[in-house]
């Protein structure tokens, strides 16, 4: 009988620390809704973003875009990692910075550099030399190898972090 509520003593501790930590997660976010397909995108703690916000002014200046990671939110004010509190109906233009872009452009820039200089060798030894001794076969090699590995590496440069304009659309921000 002892060893049966043992077990189920840890058994209990360990499914009220997962379920803790669920609703813990379920609170740590902000989210991005469209309120006509009621779509909603999450925005972790944590997460860099980039943000303008609206202009106090009658002459419509425009406010260059800012950036912080976000620690925490209440009563639609998010809090960032210096300390900066914003509304969020101050906020017009919202970016998410995403790590998995970073990391993927910083994984293939070194196959697009190589890349571009295998193109770059064909392309030279084409106009070059011409099709003297075996360039003939070599230089459609370098040409395919490179115009390949440049275009898969360059990839990730053509795609940009998700943003979301405020002022047009049916978008808002929702705190939790």
């Amino acid at each position: 009988m002892f060893k049966l509520s043992q077990k189920f003593k840890g058994f209990s501790t360990i499914f009220v620390f997962i379920l803790s930590f669920g609703i813990n997660n379920l609170r740590s976010q902000i989210l991005v809704q469209d309120t006509i397909t009621g779509k909603n995108k999450e925005i972790d703690f944590g997460t860099k973003i980039y943000y303008k916000l609206f202009s106090d002014s009658i002459l419509g200046v425009e406010i260059t875009p800012d950036y912080g990671i976000i620690t925490t939110s209440y009563d639609s004010v998010i809090v960032f990692a210096e300390g900066t509190e914003i509304s969020i109906n101050d906020i017009s233009y919202l970016e998410i910075d995403r790590k998995r872009l970073k990391r993927c452009r910083n994984l293939s820039t070194p196959f697009l550099i190589t890349g571009m200089g295998i193109l770059s060798k064909g392309i030279l030894m084409a106009f070059g030399e011409g099709n003297e001794s075996k360039n003939s076969e070599v230089v459609p090699i370098y040409l395919f190898v490179g115009s390949t590995l440049t275009g898969f590496s360059s990839i990730p440069f053509f795609k940009k972090n998700k943003s979301y304009d405020l002022t047009k659309g049916n978008l808002k921000i929702i705190t939790p």
